[in-house]
């Protein structure tokens, strides 16, 4: 089974495969976990994204498929770290959806059960990465149930999930639960300065981030950068009276998640700036649009856009046109605005 089909290329992780610094407790309490022989046959990873569950994941992968592990971490030389790190590993198998955004269906939890009731090709553990977990529908759910109530010995389920709340109480049940919370600032910063660059304000992306290491990388990436930045000069020309139905054929393509998530995280922060100040703004890039809407818009004009955003989610459920759906968000900002 490819490491790859689970969603993490070796190549761009540490080798071998270890926790990011600020799992270094979770990781202390699994290694006496498992020099105890108390390791649980299902661990459900959650949080929020840009945390690194799944390098967590890996790293737990790796040293228990790991021949000659050391005290705290994989040799990273034994023929199972090679297998690991060229991205291909007998007992090591995934379970994600086919396609993003779909589900992971019940035959292909019913094919990972067949799977890991075989012996362990290597003779050791065999691990099962499960990721989104909350992408299994509910047949999939009570088949990956039944497997749980009657382990099979040597064998480590690993659930990840950003979600853990839409997984049935009773596949939770059946797991041990770690909780991976954002790192505090030194620790946050010093690795995130490991990864960017000064010119790309370490400090800043990952306040941007909400804390979160990895999303602040993200947020540093061309992916999201050039999107923000067009956003930005859209709603900035709307401010200063452009005309909605031009600036919706500037976002046509633009992800709908994604404008309502920048849009609603924009008057958050404007919000909070007319409330505390600037210190309690989360992404202070956009610190010029929100000085000029915190003039425009009051606070209850704020919250019921916000509202009306968050409502304008169920509405993607229906694959609107994006150019119309886009149009129609810009006008009701704009009305707010009083430009029309």
């Amino acid at each position: 089974m490819s490491l790859k089909d689970a969603g993490t290329s070796p190549s761009a992780e540490q080798k071998p495969a270890l926790p990011l610094p600020w799992q270094a407790e979770i990781w202390r309490q699994w290694l006496q976990q498992m020099q105890d022989g108390r390791l649980p046959h299902a661990i459900l990873l959650s949080g929020l994204p840009g945390l690194g569950k799944r390098t967590l994941a890996r790293a737990l992968a790796h040293y228990l498929l790991c021949e000659q592990p050391q005290a705290t971490e994989p040799c990273g030389r034994c023929s199972s770290c090679q297998l690991l790190d060229s991205g291909f590993h007998p007992d090591w198998h995934s379970l994600e959806p086919e396609a993003p955004g779909k589900a992971i269906k019940v035959d292909q939890v019913r094919d990972i059960n067949t799977q890991v009731q075989q012996s362990a090709q290597r003779g050791g553990y065999k691990l099962v990465l499960i990721w989104p977990a909350e992408a299994m529908n509910l047949n999939a759910a009570n088949a990956l149930l039944k497997t749980l109530e009657e382990p099979e010995p040597r064998t480590q389920f690993v659930l990840v999930s950003d979600q853990p709340s839409a997984l049935p109480a009773t596949l939770r049940s059946r797991c041990q639960q770690w909780p991976i919370k954002p790192p505090d600032q030194a620790t946050g910063q010093a690795w995130l300065s490991c990864q960017l660059t000064q010119e790309q304000n370490p400090e800043i992306l990952l306040k941007a981030a909400g804390g979160r290491p990895l999303q602040a990388v993200k947020l540093a990436t061309p992916e999201l950068e050039e999107p923000r930045q067009l956003l930005l000069q859209t709603l900035e020309a709307m401010t200063r009276g452009a005309d909605p139905s031009e600036q919706a054929a500037r976002l046509k393509n633009f992800p709908l998640q994604d404008l309502l998530d920048y849009l609603q995280s924009w008057l958050a922060d404007t919000l909070r700036l007319k409330l505390v100040g600037e210190a309690g703004v989360a992404d202070s890039r956009q610190l010029p649009l929100y000085r000029n809407w915190q003039q425009l818009l009051s606070s209850q004009q704020l919250l019921n856009l916000d509202a009306e955003f968050k409502q304008a989610h169920h509405q993607l459920l229906t694959n609107p046109n994006n150019e119309l759906f886009i149009e129609k968000l810009l006008i009701r900002l704009t009305e707010e605005l009083g430009h029309e």
